[in-house]
């Protein structure tokens, strides 16, 4: 973090300057609106309780033996001792380094879809010793069944006996997968494996999430009504499901509806005739006669009147387009990493030859994340504020260490910090949720799912103090398999593919399509998804994406139905590590028109989706998303695959002629209903029809 020196006995005063009049101007042109002030943060009240852990699936588990377990290479590598943790055998592994591929032990293991956790216990002697990165691990591997494997973390040096576990691992497909142990890297050493487990998590009886009202169970009067809920029975058609809305003061139910008891299905309760208030939305599983079996965690709603909105920084609508200052919008955002420093001029022209925001704004910036000023003086965080929102810039405050047990939460100088962390966020919501310029807070970045009650817990002070925000977190890194169990913990989620790691035409560049989906999926289409697209170098070889990929991965997202896109990054690992000028400018070049080109599109980005074609010949390699506009219906697709694709298009209604976006030239002809295309490898095609 970088800090102004120089100021002298006036950065006293003048901070207190600062304070002083943005507290009084905010508070007096940004007063609470009652309703709201007086509600409670809606959604859901508490997380489910954690589903219970089932048999173990392994066999020879104890490793009475080495039977069921393929043990590579042969040799001396591997050896059973009878004398291991409690007095049970354990596999011990040696010279490891010195073999010509990595050593394992395996098990194939079939699997059903669900959520599966590994376990076991680890020693070891001067593991890893001429290499500080290698170890030991235990991994579920997909293959062949899916591309991922998930491991735990790499366990060197000397410890003794240790247990490793990665719990919450989403299984999709049914298949064989592959449970591994075994070294990392050129592991030198010597490690013991005992108490090894592979174990499903029983399906709760009752499993609900709430579709409608999407942001915060803030039901206005002025949208739509019904409230919609998404319901899993996991006996399957046994007995019924009770879904009430209850009054939250009195606890009378003012709305109930029976169903059948099913495997998934969408339950409606209509809310129109209710009047403004708190409800509990409750959910019951009920057996053959009649009993309760099965509750699970209630969802407050709030039904408010629709000017409440007015006093609502941020927020999104029922389909999940942000709104900033009342306004809709596409959202382009940027990841920073600059210092802060005390004067908007400072913020403008950059911190320490670093590139400001100034800069920025040459491109259609209306988001922005700054990574390195979570703990930063709230006098500077406000003038920051300021600069970016006079830019028609809204910003997302990190706030993703705001754990004692992170240790960044020292940096925190927040007088509140020293109260604990509710207070803390209490603090921070209530403070910056006053800035008309506050979007919320980026509270989750490439977490695993045992966060999830920590991040949950921050994210109730977070909406209660704050309720005109949203909160944003990022799954990746490993962990993106485990987005649909965040999906009461934010806001708004995200996922970083970064798909270029080789040379220009050899990445896999649908990645960023697939993940999409696997947010949306998560979020069964019912919050938005902002994507985190790759502007930085991964790797050498990769280096960094060209023009043509950047818009590539962009247009992919949207399709896929994000609505927003955060590029990582214009601070560190990205354009401010660039250190030849010319190509530094070259690259934000590249970002401008990619970005711009995005801007220009966006009164149609944000209409409703539209289904404008009835057939399709590729079966699904071909993705599309539709929009429907008074000018004409307007065609985005791209190629999945890595090799060339023809696609014929029969459209719902007949059309004479179609631009391609790209150009501003004729497009494809149609025939009568029929557009047909060639796709180069992860082509991006886009076209106006009419």
């Amino acid at each position: 973090m970088t800090r102004e020196n120089g100021l002298g006995p006036m950065r006293t005063l003048w901070l207190a300057l600062v304070v002083l009049f943005h507290v009084v101007m905010v508070d007096t042109l940004v007063a609470p609106w009652p309703a709201l002030a007086q509600a409670p943060a809606g959604g859901l009240t508490a997380l489910p309780e954690a589903d219970a852990p089932g048999p173990n699936l392994l066999k020879n588990a104890e490793l009475e033996g080495t039977s069921a377990w393929k043990l590579q290479p042969g040799g001396d590598v591997w050896v059973l001792e009878r004398a291991g943790r409690e007095g049970k055998p354990a596999l011990r592994m040696t010279n490891a380094a010195r073999q010509t591929y990595v050593p394992s032990v395996e098990q194939a293991v079939t699997l059903e879809p669900g959520l599966y956790t590994i376990e076991g216990w680890v020693k070891t002697r001067d593991l890893g010793a001429s290499d500080p990165r290698s170890g030991v691990r235990l991994c579920l591997d997909a293959r062949p069944t899916g591309n991922w494997w998930q491991c735990t973390d790499v366990v060197r040096g000397t410890t003794d006996w240790v247990q490793v576990r990665m719990p919450s691992i989403p299984v999709k497909d049914k298949g064989t997968y592959t449970f591994t142990l075994g070294a990392y890297g050129a592991a030198e050493g010597v490690a013991w494996f005992n108490g090894l487990s592979l174990r499903g998590a029983k399906k709760r009886a009752l499993d609900v999430y709430l579709l409608y009202p999407n942001f915060r169970g803030m039901l206005f009067d002025d949208r739509p009504q019904t409230v919609r809920v998404a319901v899993t029975a996991a006996g399957g058609p046994v007995g019924r499901v009770r879904l009430s809305l209850l009054d939250e003061s009195g606890g009378q139910p003012k709305a109930t509806r029976e169903v059948p008891a099913a495997a998934s299905t969408t339950v409606e309760l209509d809310a129109a005739g209710l009047p403004l208030g708190r409800y509990l939305l409750r959910a019951e599983l009920l057996d053959a006669g009649g009993a309760v079996a099965a509750r699970y965690p209630d969802y407050r709603i709030v039904k408010l009147p629709a000017k409440t909105r007015e006093k609502l920084h941020a927020w999104y609508d029922e389909r999940n387009v942000f709104h900033g200052g009342g306004k809709p919008q596409f959202v382009i955002g940027l990841y920073n990493t600059s210092g802060y420093t005390t004067t908007r001029a400072n913020y403008a022209r950059g911190i320490d030859g670093s590139w400001g925001n100034d800069r920025i704004a040459e491109a259609p910036i209306n988001m922005l994340i700054n990574y390195h000023m979570g703990a930063t003086p709230m006098p500077a965080l406000t003038t920051y504020l300021d600069d970016l929102y006079a830019r028609g810039i809204r910003y997302l405050q990190t706030v993703n260490f705001y754990q004692p047990q992170d240790p960044e939460y020292k940096r925190l100088e927040y007088p509140a910090a020293k109260q604990g962390e509710d207070a803390l966020n209490r603090w921070v919501g209530e403070t910056l949720g006053k800035h008309p310029g506050l979007a919320g807070f980026y509270t989750m970045d490439e977490r695993p799912a045992d966060q999830i009650p920590t991040v949950f817990r921050q994210y109730r002070q977070l909406a209660a103090a704050a309720p005109g925000t949203v909160t944003y977190g990022v799954l990746g890194d490993g962990w993106e398999s485990q987005a649909p169990l965040w999906r009461d913990s934010l806001d708004v989620m995200g996922l970083d593919p970064y798909p270029i790691v080789k040379p220009s035409g050899q990445n896999d560049l649908s990645m960023v399509g697939e993940w999409t989906r696997l947010g949306q999926d998560a979020v069964k289409g019912s919050r938005p998804v902002w994507m985190v697209i790759q502007y930085f170098p991964l790797t050498d070889a990769g280096g960094w994406p060209t023009e043509a990929e950047l818009r590539a991965m962009s247009w992919m997202a949207i399709i896929e139905g994000a609505r927003g896109l955060l590029y990582w990054s214009f601070g560190e690992k990205g354009l401010a590590w660039v250190k030849d000028p010319k190509e530094k400018e070259a690259r934000w070049a590249e970002l401008l028109r990619v970005s711009k080109e995005i801007k220009a599109m966006e009164p149609v980005l944000l209409a409703p989706d539209a289904q404008l074609i009835a057939r399709e010949s590729s079966g699904g390699t071909v993705r599309t998303l539709g929009k429907t506009m008074s000018d004409g219906r307007y065609l985005f697709a791209y190629n999945t695959r890595s090799s060339p694709t023809r696609v014929t298009w029969t459209l719902a209604a007949p059309a004479a002629e179609t631009t391609d976006l790209a150009t501003g030239k004729p497009g494809p002809k149609v025939e009568s209903t029929a557009i047909t295309v060639e796709l180069a490898p992860y082509e991006v095609r886009r076209l106006r029809i009419r």
